[in-house]
């Protein structure tokens, strides 16, 4: 694995445990990646709390926050922690695929990270057409799958 960057994933419900669980299936997950779910019930400070434990395990290296939602509790606090600090990143909304391919991918920094992300993001996107030529996966070459 090349990524040496820490990744704090986190997002409603099980969001994080899910995203732990689909990456086990599909390869090893690396040491540098925690996952942290926003249960019901947790408070914001609860939250908070649990980021900085995890932060404080990783003082003074790159950080990178992957939460689910644009603008949910999860991305407001790890928003007050990037604020404050130069080597913590913060990305929303990004998917499995563009974490998965990341994993295998060296960074030089949290902030490379976060935006090879969003780039890998918004490259495995796409709407299943009938119409051959406007699929970007062309299904003669698709295998089992993953």
């Amino acid at each position: 694995m090349g990524n040496k960057i820490n990744v704090i994933i986190s997002g409603h419900g099980e969001f994080a445990s899910g995203i732990k669980g689909a990456l086990h299936l599909l390869t090893k997950i690396p040491n540098t990646f925690q996952f942290v779910d926003f249960k019901e019930g947790l408070s914001d400070e609860d939250l908070r709390q649990k980021f900085q434990s995890l932060l404080n395990e990783r003082s003074g290296e790159q950080v990178l926050f992957f939460t689910d939602l644009l603008g949910g509790t999860p991305y407001k606090v790890a928003a007050e922690f990037a604020v404050k600090n130069e080597n913590i990143e913060l990305v929303a909304g990004c998917n499995l695929g563009s974490l998965l391919e990341t994993i295998y991918m060296q960074f030089d920094s949290a902030s490379e990270l976060a935006d090879s992300l969003i780039t890998n993001t918004k490259n495995g996107i796409d709407k299943f057409s009938m119409t051959p030529s406007d699929n970007k996966v062309n299904p003669d070459e698709i295998s089992d799958g993953i």
